[in-house]
């Protein structure tokens, strides 16, 4: 159905038009949701289980005493991390809204915390670049004949 309206555009819309915009703009609003909890969890798990906590922890745990690196190390998680990361969580979900704004709807002063947030992650996103380039250059190195690492032929080596 066409309506033909005035140019000067000095029309009143239908009611109906107005509830059709309406729909329209909250279909786009609307969020997608996790299909079951487990969904969630092995999300949630997949992103905090990184290169981390597979590379660097049993480093740290040999370097810093073993057994007695993982007492402080579980105090910390359980007072700290867990309950952290529990807020992030709450957060987004309460707000609907990402983690720079999220802290916005709280208090407009605390959405610096989200700036903060997002360049300890690009920090960490660097540092991890460097290690996958690393395990790149070995993974292409193996396909070639002859891998780099099987003698000491360079002018450096004695």
């Amino acid at each position: 159905m066409t309506r033909n309206f005035p140019k000067d555009h000095s029309h009143n819309l239908p009611a109906q038009d107005i509830s059709l915009v309406m729909k329209k703009s909250q279909l786009l609003l609307d969020r997608g949701q996790w299909a079951n909890k487990l969904e969630f969890l092995l999300a949630v798990a997949g992103t905090l289980v990184g290169l981390g906590n597979l590379w660097r922890f049993p480093y740290l745990c040999y370097k810093n005493g073993g057994g007695a690196f993982l007492i402080p190390y579980v105090l910390f998680l359980l007072s700290c991390g867990i309950p952290m990361f529990l807020l992030e969580t709450a957060m987004g979900q309460y707000t609907s809204q990402g983690c720079i704004t999220c802290w916005r709807h709280f208090c407009p002063l605390f959405e610096g915390i989200g700036y903060a947030t997002q360049v300890v992650i690009a920090y960490a996103a660097v540092s991890y670049i460097i290690i996958q380039a690393w395990a790149f250059f070995y993974l292409f190195s193996s396909f070639s004949a002859e891998v780099p690492w099987a003698s000491c032929r360079n002018a450096w080596n004695t």
